[in-house]
């Protein structure tokens, strides 16, 4: 999956380099526009997720030690 997205991501740069005319530079420039975007909003969610996951074993933990003490 990694590897895809990096695949895709890498993809507007062999527009950038192959291209002779105008067009498909302007092209290319839109693509690595677009799939930066797409690259920045895939991290935040994956800290999002990364972070989530955090808070969610944090309050699993002070839970459970809350309730072997209630035990």
């Amino acid at each position: 999956m990694y590897t895809l997205c990096i695949f895709f991501y890498t993809l507007p740069w062999c527009f950038l380099f192959f291209s002779s005319s105008f067009i498909l530079l302007l092209v290319g420039g839109f693509f690595l526009l677009v799939f930066f975007i797409l690259f920045f909003i895939s991290i935040l969610f994956f800290y999002f997720f990364l972070f989530f996951i955090i808070i969610v074993f944090i309050l699993f933990f002070i839970f459970y030690t809350v309730w072997l003490m209630l035990m």
